[in-house]
């Protein structure tokens, strides 16, 4: 029988256990000292009023480790399991916990920001806003990928809308302070998405490729019928399948300077 190792467990695995830890200890003073309780939310919540908030700078990280209640703490936890298995489609470890502390941080100034703006007096906790950050990163990278919903699939980019569009409704009712947090969260998500689909050196890569390549196909289609061509555009067919299957890299010096070449 395999011995069981914390190490061996996924990091978002690792971070529900350690949220849900802190969640449940804070939650369990409740029952055994309320006036000890009263202090630690104090402490580690976010509020709007500034004088209770009084320069507590950390509320902006630890409000994420707190929850109202068990389902609160569920919900958010199956919620973040499920979107870090879209995360990971395309994005690694390091990647995910920024996403998901910068979010949370995000969600607790745009919230603090907005509350403070329109008069809420209020405070938030709970991990929805970071959670909210990782799946709009998703969205901000790939929003025209297609996910299962019960017996169709649709774009990522209608569920996310439909998200947004109840919190921006929900504002109006109940828990306006967690539906700000959600807002924030998904804002910086979104951005964070954006920044590592439009800005990274490999995404840069994969842009001058398809210019190139663009360049090389309205070439090959001004001199289809002459059959010398036609070899070059096998030899373009067989290095555009490779890029395909294992990405630009995986393309020798040779076939990087034929395919440039071809310009």
């Amino acid at each position: 029988m395999q011995k069981f190792d914390i190490k061996n467990l996924s990091v978002e695995v690792k971070l529900i256990i350690v949220v849900s830890i802190i969640s449940v200890i804070v939650m369990l003073m409740k029952f055994a000292d309320a006036g000890f309780y009263k202090t630690i939310i104090e402490q580690l919540a976010l509020f709007s009023n500034f004088k209770i908030f009084n320069y507590r700078i950390w509320q902006f990280v630890t409000y994420s480790f707190l929850h109202a209640d068990v389902m609160h703490l569920l919900f958010n936890m199956l919620m973040l399991y499920l979107f870090s298995m879209l995360f990971f489609t395309f994005f690694n470890n390091k990647q995910f916990l920024k996403a998901y502390f910068l979010g949370g941080i995000a969600a607790g100034f745009f919230y603090f920001l907005v509350a403070n703006i329109i008069g809420l007096q209020s405070y938030v906790v709970g991990a929805s806003g970071a959670v909210m950050a990782v799946f709009f990163t998703v969205v901000g990278y790939k929003p025209d990928m297609r996910v299962n919903v019960i017996i169709t699939t649709i774009p990522i980019y209608y569920i996310a809308l439909l998200s947004l569009g109840l919190d921006l409704f929900q504002l109006f009712f109940d828990n306006a302070g967690g539906h700000l947090a959600h807002i924030g969260g998904s804002i910086f998500g979104f951005c964070y998405g954006k920044y590592l689909g439009g800005f990274s050196v490999s995404s840069l890569k994969k842009s001058k490729v398809k210019t190139n390549l663009r360049t090389v196909h309205n070439k090959i289609n001004q001199t289809k019928n002459n059959s010398a061509d036609n070899s070059v555009q096998k030899q373009i067919d067989v290095i555009l399948d490779k890029i395909s299957k294992s990405g630009y890299d995986s393309l020798t010096k040779e076939e990087k300077e034929f395919l440039f070449k071809q310009k």
